[in-house]
């Protein structure tokens, strides 16, 4: 039985990971949970990254050409726009109105509109203030609302990232308080923090105390920040949440610069550390080891006592929960039976979870007493003597952490992805909002705890953070009112900050554009033209004279040309701004730009229709276009310089290769620089050499072009030659089939007159070549049985000619690669 692959789903239920059995046949995918749900999933075709592009307007409204209406702000700036396109992104405002509308509105707050109107996005580097401004601006009129709703959507995004902000600079404070505690710095006096710190055991015991505390205050501050990840990962887009993950990789460096900085003060104390000094900490650490060995132990037990609550409560909701769904099923209600039954089995699976850890608590909490009682059974002298003998270790354990570290960040990204910290990141903030959401049900159980908990830490910004948790009540005002914490951070260090967002400032793709729809169907309708396209068509036709005995064409006595014209209306801002050669066309004061039309010949009126459409939408259905309509369709693009659009239709014939049509498309991708298809319709000929070369269509193409397929044929894939020369031998007598022969039709299709004299050349030289042949195939032969059948024949051909044939030589080659 071969196991199948696990598919893991993140965030769902607040925090919980739901593990489904994958069988994948074809295109359907069956996902089991547990055996109480499946799901059937349809293959459905992929995106192609070139298939769609961000879709605006925006450069009619940097030029300014064939503008029709003049918006003036309060300060008397002009902004010269287009009725045409207003029309299409804001519908419901009459752009008609004299004076228009917005004119009289703050600068900035009509450029922040104006961009959205031409890219249904807001403007790079838009401030909160702007933002603001045309909320309120724009709150009472009417058509604004989707732009509205994008200016509360950016407040509310940069208010988040604000927060995050906030929170990883105050975990950098909380580090930097630490590394200044035992640098001297943070302690209030005037003392160096040489042997000052060392020789007063009880002032190194109050800086480790005050340290342990600033860390308490960081940890909790990192759970907000996995707490507030878990919550508002679903109101963000892909980009956000990976503008957040990022930002929390890039202070990665940060915190292990500040951990080193930390490590290298530790290192120079204990370097100026005597043994007499070491042995007064160990006798002033004793009491106090004694006194945290006793708040621990009652802590691990009421943590132990509190899951055993935790776990009971839960076993008895989990019992109701059974009994209300054997009822229902009872009664028919199958879809909310197989619903609960959903929920039953994630329930159960976090009951597992708790108990899993009760049993680790337990577990530590026994070998934590255990400790204790032997710590207690030794006479004083011994406890001195124990502390002093791990406090040594630990000292000479410093240098090396030092350098692990220094290790680690050298090699930050090779040993941590950024696929893995992706994964891990969101692995670590569900678990973390997983494990909060189980204390904050359970509050009520924990609530001595954790008032434990604040006593100890004794902070106002650990306090404040767990109210922010929801784990504490706040306190309560003398009117009966709950007031808020809000304690002051204080830090002179400026961190960088996680960067704008990024994805409110992208125009949508064309697919999802509202404005690209509209537009398609305002050409559709022909509604407002003002420019005409005129497409000529001319059919070659003449008289026959027909030999009505035989019934055969005999002679052409005449001949005629039939000229057809196809008229297209289309619109002038919007063809320039989509198009750079219709809009120098439209723009150079010649013909076309005077008439307002543009000749186009030599192009099929049904497939410049579906070209203009791509200009007004974006968008264009090739998976429906044969060959012939791609390769016409891509003369086109490239004709008027719309990249995008050939890029698209490469793309798409690279899946039309085949037998028929695979030198058509080289020839195409070579006249019009198509690289990725030129490469692909090569590595399909070099597969296909027996049949394609020996067709008349190869040799039609420039001597140019057939010698390049010709060397690609016979050294990255001379087994194609090899094996067509051998079938040929077991249809031919073995006369016709000597080795001198073969070598000279394979010497032939090389075409290495050009690198050799002819009269040079010998027959010992002629088996040397098949001889070079055979070794190859051997190599080759000997590398796919170490490698397996999943590389491609050409990457084994390559690194066997660079290794001259040596098998162990090529395998250094490729895995080096």
């Amino acid at each position: 039985m071969v196991d199948h692959p696990v598919l893991k789903f993140f965030g769902t239920f607040a925090g919980h990971i739901i593990e489904f059995r994958v069988e994948v046949s074809d295109d359907l995918m069956l996902l089991t949970y547990e055996r109480c749900c499946m799901l059937q999933c349809q293959k459905v075709s992929s995106r192609d990254p070139k298939d769609d592009q961000p879709f605006s307007f925006l450069n009619a409204l940097h030029g300014g050409y064939f503008s029709d209406i003049t918006i003036k702000a309060d300060n008397k700036k002009e902004f010269c726009v287009h009725r045409t396109i207003l029309n299409l992104s804001l519908p419901c405002v009459d752009w008609t109105h004299v004076p228009p509308p917005l004119s009289g509105l703050p600068e900035d707050v009509i450029q922040t509109v104006l961009h959205y109107a031409y890219s249904e996005s807001l403007p790079r580097g838009v401030s909160e203030s702007t933002a603001k401004g045309c909320i309120k601006s724009l709150t009472k009129l009417s058509g604004y609302e989707r732009f509205i709703d994008l200016c509360n959507t950016f407040l509310k995004n940069v208010a988040l990232r604000q927060q995050i902000d906030n929170l990883v600079t105050h975990m950098h404070a909380c580090a930097d308080r630490i590394i200044d505690l035992f640098s001297g710095k943070g302690t209030g006096s005037a003392e160096t923090h040489g042997d000052s710190l060392i020789s007063n055991p009880a002032k190194l015991c109050y800086i480790v105390k005050q340290a342990m505390r600033e860390g308490c205050v960081a940890g909790v501050k990192l759970v907000i920040l996995c707490d507030l990840f878990s919550r508002k990962k679903g109101e963000l887009s892909r980009e956000e949440r990976h503008d957040i993950i990022k930002y929390a990789k890039s202070r990665l460096p940060v915190f292990m610069s500040q951990l080193r900085k930390f490590l290298e003060v530790c290192k120079q104390h204990s370097n100026n550390l005597t043994a007499s000094q070491r042995y007064d900490i160990a006798s002033y650490l004793v009491p106090e080891i004694e006194s945290s060995l006793d708040i621990i132990s009652k802590f691990v037990v009421e943590t132990r006592a509190a899951l055993e609550q935790v776990i009971s409560s839960s076993n008895a909701a989990a019992k109701t929960e059974k009994t209300v769904l054997g009822e229902k099923h009872k009664k028919g209600h199958i879809a909310e039976a197989l619903g609960k039954t959903l929920k039953n089995a994630l329930h159960m699976r976090e009951l597992m979870k708790l108990k899993h850890f009760h049993e680790k608590t337990t577990t530590n909490c026994r070998h934590l007493m255990q400790k204790k009682e032997n710590f207690g059974l030794m006479s004083q002298e011994e406890k001195v003597r124990s502390v002093a003998k791990n406090l040594e270790q630990l000292i000479d354990e410093v240098p090396l952490f030092l350098v692990r570290i220094e290790e680690l960040m050298s090699a930050l990204d090779e040993k941590v992805t950024w696929r893995e910290w992706k994964y891990l990141f969101k692995l670590g903030t569900s678990k973390v909002a997983w494990g909060l959401g189980k204390i904050v049900t359970h509050k009520s159980s924990l609530k001595a705890m954790i008032a434990q908990i604040c006593g100890m830490v004794d902070r106002d910004h650990f306090t404040s953070s767990l109210i922010t948790l929801g784990l504490v009540d706040p306190p309560q005002s003398p009117d009966g009112e709950a007031t808020s914490v809000k304690p002051k951070l204080s830090t002179s260090v400026n961190y960088s900050q996680l960067s704008a967002v990024e994805s409110l400032c992208i125009p949508p793709y064309a697919r999802e554009s509202v404005t690209a729809r509209h537009a398609l169907q305002m050409l559709q309708k022909e509604h407002a033209t003002d420019m005409i396209f005129e497409i000529i068509v001319v059919q070659e036709s003449g008289d026959v004279v027909v030999d009505h005995t035989h019934g055969e064409p005999i002679s052409r006595t005449d001949h005629s040309r039939e000229v057809d014209i196809h008229l297209i209306k289309a619109h002038c801002v919007i063809i320039a701004s989509r198009c750079d050669w219709f809009r120098r066309a439209l723009l150079s004061g010649m013909r076309e730009s005077i008439d307002k039309k543009i000749t186009v010949h030599d192009t099929n009126p049904c497939l410049f229709r579906l070209f203009l459409e791509y200009l007004y939408s974006g968008h264009i259905e090739t998976n429906e276009m044969s060959t012939e309509q791609l390769a016409d369709m891509m003369a086109l693009s490239d004709r008027y310089e719309v990249d995008s659009l050939k890029l698209l239709c490469e793309h798409t014939l690279k899946h039309h290769i085949d037998e028929d049509s695979a030198l058509f498309l080289l020839s195409l991708s070579d006249q019009y620089n198509a690289s990725a298809l030129k490469s692909m319709a090569l590595n399909f000929i070099t597969e296909h050499a027996s049949d394609i070369l020996e067709s008349d269509l190869f040799h039609d193409l420039p001597e140019r072009l057939q010698a390049e397929v010709e060397e690609n044929a016979m050294w990255p894939g001379s087994d194609c030659r090899k094996r067509s020369f051998g079938g040929h031998s077991h249809t031919q007598t073995p006369s016709s089939t000597s080795s001198v022969s073969e070598a000279e039709e394979l010497i032939g299709s090389l075409d290495l007159a050009e690198e050799h004299d002819p009269s040079s050349s010998s027959s010992s030289e002629e088996l040397a070549f098949m001889e070079d042949s055979d070794r190859l195939e051997s190599c080759i032969e000997d590398l796919r049985a170490i490698v397996g059948d999943g590389v491609p024949r050409e990457e084994l051909t390559r690194v066997a000619l660079a290794a001259d044939y040596d098998a162990n030589r090529a395998l250094n080659f490729f895995f080096s690669a």
